[in-house]
């Protein structure tokens, strides 16, 4: 792949994995654009990208979630030194463990068909306008509950929907802790957590199977990089859109592109 095919998917990547308008699909859009087909290693490189992002945005959270995680396999009575970790954080560890479940399984059940899902434009159109569905719906929710064991587990089934592209896992995982009534904080929270286990574990697999020669090769790092940057940016900006009860305005961006995308894929 060239530099600059590398530099504008890292980019895309960056946008459309946090901003509720799907990457997955965004990535198959442009792939059939541009008429060239990326390596599952290249994917995986910039939604590693975002993966840091996401992990330098919320790293406070991101911290307890690993200390708690740990404190808790360990057995370490929670007092003293680690007194200033509520018993609310730990339960928040435990969530996302229990959320990420649902992911892990889909994931390895329909491994085999990956290649199949990811080459028909015609159901990712269908899954562009689901998710414009989906977050429209939020434009009337009235998020005021903390979360809850079962939100979260309802949370972690919507993530594993948002394997079919097209369905933005930032878009379900927000959109179903708000028509829960998740508060906005806890639904957004959550949601960039939950994304952490299941990105990496995706990373970790392609990683160990490849040569580093490969994995460090310059188009990866460009596009990691980009991913990176951009990452970062899209999530302040998303996050200023849900402070503001605008995050359903993403659902027409969907319905347009769904519908062209249909129409195309009809032709």
């Amino acid at each position: 792949m060239d530099l600059a095919s590398a530099l504008f998917l890292g980019v895309l990547q960056g946008i459309t994995e946090w901003l509720p308008i799907s990457s997955s699909g965004h990535l198959v859009i442009m792939q059939r654009l541009l008429f060239s087909y990326n390596s599952v290693l290249f994917d995986v490189m910039v939604h590693g990208g975002t993966l840091m992002a996401v992990i330098v945005v919320f790293w406070r959270d991101f911290v307890d979630l690993v200390i708690n995680l740990f404190l808790t396999l360990l057995e370490i009575p929670r007092n003293g030194t680690y007194a200033f970790h509520s018993s609310e954080k730990r339960s928040l560890s435990w969530y996302v463990v229990l959320g990420t479940i649902p992911i892990a399984v889909v994931g390895y059940l329909l491994k085999d068909y990956v290649d199949i899902l990811f080459n028909d434009l015609k159901l990712v159109g269908i899954c562009l306008l689901i998710t414009g569905l989906w977050l429209y719906l939020t434009k009337n929710s009235k998020p005021l509950r903390r979360l809850s064991l079962k939100s979260s587990i309802i949370i972690g089934l919507a993530q594993a929907v948002a394997i079919l592209p097209g369905i933005s896992r930032s878009g379900s995982t927000i959109s179903t802790g708000l028509l829960l009534g998740v508060n906005r904080e806890d639904s957004v929270r959550f949601s960039f957590l939950l994304s952490i286990p299941a990105i990496a574990g995706a990373l970790a697999l392609e990683v160990a199977s490849s040569p580093l020669s490969r994995v460090l090769s310059l188009d990866n790092l460009v596009g990691f990089l980009a991913s990176f940057i951009v990452g970062v940016l899209a999530i302040k900006f998303l996050l200023a859109m849900i402070r503001k009860n605008r995050f359903h305005w993403f659902s027409y961006y969907c319905f347009l592109v769904g519908a062209t995308v249909m129409l195309i894929s009809l032709i």
